[in-house]
């Protein structure tokens, strides 16, 4: 594997403690040339601030998938001619709301460019049947078919890291949907951050940073399911919340960070590549999240505590709930852990996306997951995994402390 770019910190003494997250009424608009990955660790990712930058995409092979100068912006004889048209997709109805969610079902990928071709092609598009296609792991179902790269800001990825070690799912996806096509309201899977690519079409973002979304909340606890809803406008302007859109065109990467609720409309036919990802700027906000979800859990079956197996009944509850469980959750610590004591003990190349991860970078890792393992090994109520914890405190201690 070629390896050419390397994500490192100048220094990780700089970062021993968490920032509080300043207040953002706008988003910031950076080239690729003029962002190191330094910079945007510094400016953006650790301090949990969003950012728009241009340029990422311009060789990837997917803009492939794109025609120039033609009324159809979308290649669909080359996206047939390249991914597999038998294959199963999923898709949501947008124009169909189950419970707190678009309604979902699954086709083929070659029946679904019939659809969108039909769409396009119809003076008046049909709005009462939106099919959008979400969540698509392209890359796990053709992995020979290099159409990206992950660009060098998002490489330290511990989420993907984890599930490629365990051959697992990830959390690599595609969109393609038509226009008109949105995403609900809500913040992203665990809390983690995740970054979104337009290779083609424009997107309208609303973002509202982490807490401005509990002001929208109804007597019940809960948060709207489309801010396009004029109960919700009203609501906005009279309790004085903060918010701000982003237009997001073709060939822009927008960093969407932990926590912040965000709504998604597509402008145009447009077609994406997504990520879900957490490491160590953000990997408290996965613990604080996750640790949140098990009181409620807590909460809900508090009759229930005179059980045999009540904890691990819980551990359950919680995986179902919110896809994470406190044993999934150190495991993934574990394997961050091991391979970042491979660099410093062993001086190993650890290779993340095609870029090597620099040794300041691993020492700052490091004291991350010490960080969270502290709260961790107190408040987990499994005895087997807080001794666990403890000894990955001390293996780190052993070196970086």
């Amino acid at each position: 594997m070629m390896c050419d770019d390397e994500i490192e910190i100048e220094n990780h003494e700089k970062y021993k403690e968490i920032n509080s997250f300043p207040v953002v009424l706008e988003i910031e608009a950076h080239h690729v040339d003029s962002l190191t990955y330094n910079d945007f660790f510094d400016k953006f990712m650790v301090k949990n601030i969003p950012v728009l930058i241009t340029g990422i995409a311009d060789r990837w092979e997917c803009m492939n998938w794109v025609n120039t100068g033609e009324n159809c912006r979308i290649n669909f004889e080359y996206l047939k001619k390249t991914i597999n048209v038998n294959q199963d997709i999923p898709i949501a109805n947008c124009s169909k709301v189950y419970f707190n969610s678009h309604e979902k079902s699954e086709m083929q990928f070659g029946q679904f460019i019939d659809y969108w071709q039909t769409q396009i092609q119809q003076n008046e598009r049909e709005s009462s049947n939106l099919l959008y296609l979400k969540d698509w792991h392209l890359r796990h179902n053709q992995p020979d078919y290099g159409f990206y790269r992950t660009p060098i800001y998002f490489a330290s990825d511990w989420l993907n890291e984890y599930c490629a070690e365990k051959k697992a799912d990830d959390y690599r996806f595609v969109y393609m949907g038509p226009k008109g096509t949105w995403t609900p309201f809500h913040a992203d899977v665990f809390s983690s951050f995740s970054w979104s690519t337009n290779i083609v079409g424009t997107k309208k973002w609303i973002f509202f940073s982490p807490h401005e979304e509990d002001k929208l909340r109804d007597g019940l606890g809960n948060l709207p399911f489309d801010m396009n809803n004029e109960i919700y406008q009203c609501r906005i302007h009279e309790r004085d919340i903060r918010f701000f859109e982003v237009i997001q065109r073709a060939g822009q990467t927008v960093f969407v960070p932990s926590g912040w609720h965000h709504q998604v409309w597509n402008l145009e036919d447009t077609i994406s590549i997504n990520h879900n990802w957490f490491n160590g700027c953000n990997i408290h906000c996965i613990w604080d999240a996750l640790l949140s979800k098990f009181n409620a859990v807590l909460r809900e079956i508090d009759d229930c505590k005179d059980m045999d197996g009540f904890e691990e009944h819980c551990q359950l509850m919680l995986k179902s709930d919110f896809g994470l469980d406190f044993r999934m959750f150190l495991d993934i610590l574990k394997t961050i852990l091991a391979n970042r004591l491979n660099i410093l003990q062993n001086n190993a190349k650890l290779v993340l996306n095609e870029a090597k991860l620099g040794r300041e970078h691993a020492i700052y890792d490091l004291n991350a997951i010490h960080r969270v393992l502290t709260d961790f090994s107190t408040k987990c109520p499994l005895e087997e995994l807080q001794k666990s914890s403890q000894n990955m405190m001390i293996q780190i201690d052993k070196i970086v402390r």
